[in-house]
């Protein structure tokens, strides 16, 4: 006999990433796509369908993302993985407006915590005044 208010199986969880990097780099692309991987891993998610607009600019047609809401608005997903809401757009409230969308289709997004993407080019130097405690020397 089973419990009314519990599902008869387990519920899965339909997972996608939406990944845009501009200008387009393969490597920093790979990086990210990883990272949204492992992310799933962590948070027992099954391995996320890729949508990737990579190289283009938000001013135009983003055609990966527009195949995403439809989808989620078709209910095919379930959760969203992204490395920060830029990849929807560069300006905050276009961004917000495409997670409030995802939100209405039943989707839940969530953003990697902390930098995801690679580091590049070299380190900074401190600042003039900035001391030796914010930088210890190697010695």
């Amino acid at each position: 006999m089973h419990d009314l208010h519990e599902p008869a199986r387990p519920v899965v969880r339909r997972c996608a990433m939406y990944l845009r990097c501009r200008p387009y780099d393969a490597r920093e692309a790979d990086y990210v796509r990883s990272a949204m991987e492992h992310l799933a891993d962590r948070l027992a998610l099954p391995f996320p369908d890729v949508y990737s607009d990579h190289g283009l600019s938000t001013r135009g047609r983003l055609p990966a993302l527009e195949n995403l809401l439809v989808a989620a608005e078709q209910r095919w997903v379930d959760v969203v993985l992204v490395p920060g809401p830029f990849v929807f757009a560069l300006d905050d409230r276009a961004a917000a407006a495409t997670v409030r969308r995802l939100a209405r289709a039943g989707c839940e997004v969530i953003e990697a915590p902390g930098r995801v993407v690679r580091a590049t080019g070299l380190p900074r130097r401190p600042a003039v005044g900035d001391g030796p405690a914010a930088y210890p020397q190697a010695v």
